[in-house]
């Protein structure tokens, strides 16, 4: 994976300075008292260059990432994911940068690349079960934006199977698939749950543009979408192959 190509050559010069040079010491420097007082000097010598070089970097990736996740709080969707794909080269682990970038792309709704991204994560192991069920239902929001509904279902109870608290991709997934099916009143039930206040950018406009819809099937009131809360700064073309209707509704 691309967080161990990240982290390697650290973990060898740390494996080489504590296993390796006090052989070369003794190998070199017979008397064993005078190769300790030696060793501390090799070790700053191989360790301070490559502490300056890599925690720098890790430093860099970590105020990419809080400056993206503050775009991202404030709608601003593009800047955002070019913070998170800034960050991510620089970045000892690479798994959060790659999961701000699924969430970003699919909040500009370039949806199979957020499915790429987000489905890479799902073989890595050391996830909290906090964050796999995290990843399980963004992953079923994708899923349900673009019609793959048999999916859905399993991954929001393997994500509620994780954790016992409130996972707002989740009662927005269940939402999409109710309003995909037809099934208007669990739809806007669904929309009403109190995770979802916490949504901003597009998917509260997406969340929104399917109460209007739930509204207008439940009552014959027509109520208008916000094109501009929905789409953000994707192209309306992005969510048009994954879901027409949306689209159309929102013109």
């Amino acid at each position: 994976m691309k967080a161990h190509a990240e982290s390697w050559p650290y973990a060898v010069v740390v494996l080489l300075v504590f296993f390796g040079v006090p052989q070369l010491l003794r190998h070199f420097i017979p008397d064993r008292q005078l190769a300790m007082m030696v060793f501390p000097v090799v070790l700053f010598v191989l360790l301070v260059p490559t502490a300056l070089y890599f925690f720098p970097r890790y430093r860099r990736s970590k105020q990419l990432t809080d400056e993206g996740l503050q775009l991202l709080s404030e709608g601003r969707v593009a800047a955002a994911l070019e913070r998170f794909e800034a960050s991510r080269p620089l970045a000892k682990v690479q798994v959060v940068p790659t999961y701000n970038i699924g969430i970003a792309r699919l909040q500009i709704w370039q949806l199979p690349v957020a499915g790429r991204e987000l489905s890479s994560l799902e073989s890595r192991k050391g996830l909290t079960a906090q964050f796999r069920a995290v990843l399980s239902a963004a992953l079923a929001l994708v899923d349900a934006i673009e019609g793959r509904l048999a999916r859905v279902a399993p991954r929001l109870a393997e994500a509620r199977s994780r954790v016992d608290v409130p996972l707002w991709f989740a009662p927005l997934a269940s939402a999409v698939v109710a309003c995909r099916e037809g099934h208007w009143a669990e739809a806007r039930a669904l929309l009403a749950d109190a995770a979802l206040e916490n949504l901003n950018g597009p998917l509260r406009g997406l969340r929104n543009a399917l109460e209007a819809w739930c509204v207008e099937q439940l009552t014959g009131e027509a109520r208008p979408v916000d094109a501009i809360a929905l789409f953000g700064e994707a192209s309306q073309d992005s969510l048009q192959a994954a879901w027409p209707y949306v689209v159309k509704r929102s013109r």
